[in-house]
């Protein structure tokens, strides 16, 4: 039971702030491109653990599409960066806007190149690390701008009241933590794949603290 809970953590975590999305009490323009990634997230972290969990008993082999789930693992990486630099950028700090403002492209360039020349996007043994590192990089980026921008431009206003605030933080927690998971992830497989099934339980805590901290911020009062 308790292996069922933390298998599909990823799928139930989601369900937290999408049940304060839908009460829309916070409805700050900033928070869309965190609704649509709370949507997004969960119908990719469904089929992405449903593929995982009965592969076996829907009789898919190593040549089949759907034997493997970590092209699914890709699109959410990708989603992820995107939606949440569209959220930074909406936040309208003009801190390092225009390296904000930069960085969604260099990482669809950096996605095109490293999957045409170096990785296959479908893979079907491995996670790539590479990518997950990258976007997991990119978002701590954002996450310290963020707080470097309160440091700067103090107004007076109480930190929890800052636009986005719980968003960062709960950001903040999982990129950080994700970072070295995601980056040994391929060599931990092929090395130790006892030890990579558990700390992924790891990356699995975090992500439910983000979503945890997505629900805080959508419940909060509209603060726009």
């Amino acid at each position: 039971m308790y292996k069922e809970i933390t298998d599909w953590s990823e799928v139930w975590a989601l369900l937290i702030p999408l049940f304060f999305l839908f009460r829309q009490r916070n409805k700050s323009s900033y928070l869309r491109p965190v609704r649509m990634y709370v949507i997004i997230a969960l119908l990719i972290n469904i089929c992405a653990i449903s593929i995982q969990k009965y592969k076996t008993e829907w009789g898919y082999e190593l040549g089949d599409f759907f034997y493997s789930n970590n092209f699914l693992y890709n699109i959410h990486s990708v989603t992820r960066l995107l939606l949440f630099s569209w959220f930074f950028i909406l936040l309208n700090q003009k801190f390092m806007h225009r390296i904000k403002m930069i960085i969604p492209f260099g990482f669809i360039i950096f996605v095109v190149i490293n999957f045409i020349f170096y990785e296959n996007f479908f893979n079907r043994y491995n996670l790539s690390s590479r990518l997950l590192a990258t976007e997991a990089a990119l978002l701590l980026f954002y996450c310290l701008q963020y707080y470097i921008f309160l440091i700067i431009e103090d107004k007076g206003i109480p930190f929890k009241k800052q636009p986005g605030v719980w968003i960062v933080i709960g950001l903040t927690f999982y990129v950080a933590a994700s970072f070295f998971i995601f980056l040994f992830y391929d060599y931990l497989v092929v090395h130790d794949k006892d030890f990579a099934i558990d700390v992924w339980d790891v990356h699995n805590v975090f992500y439910i603290t983000l979503c945890i901290c997505i629900a805080a911020s959508l419940n909060s009062k509209d603060d726009e």
